[in-house]
């Protein structure tokens, strides 16, 4: 079933957030993500360690997280979205809209609240 015969509202999705990036407002950020996922029916939120293999994540900059778009059984159906800092209540509620929307690919989540990869291989000092 497409989604738009099913709506946005119930595209299923895994949302993995770093549970050691939080700073004061990132219990307010994570309260937001958390009632993201509470409006999807077959929306997942994962708290987990620090995501910094995965995301340039730097602790007390805000929270880090990652979006999946899935099969109603978690099986992944597309491309990871690396998401951070987040670092508002109004960053966790752009999140929430477009998560809300279906993850859609049209600008509607702000470049500034997508985060590069991290680095495979970092060079060392002596």
């Amino acid at each position: 079933m497409s989604d738009a015969v099913r709506g946005p509202r119930s595209r299923p999705f895994t949302l993995v957030v770093c549970g050691s990036c939080r700073t004061a407002a990132g219990n307010q950020v994570m309260e937001g993500l958390r009632r993201a996922v509470r409006a999807c029916p077959h929306g997942v939120m994962v708290s987990t360690g620090c995501l910094e293999m995965v995301l340039h994540c730097r602790g007390g900059r805000g929270v880090h997280a990652a979006a999946q778009p899935c099969e109603a059984d978690r099986r992944p159906s597309g491309a990871v979205v690396r998401l951070g800092p987040l670092v508002s209540e109004a960053d966790a509620e752009a999140v929430a809209a477009w998560l809300g929307a279906g993850m859609p690919e049209d600008g509607t989540l702000p470049d500034r609240l997508r985060t590069a990869p991290a680095p495979r291989w970092v060079a060392r000092l002596n």
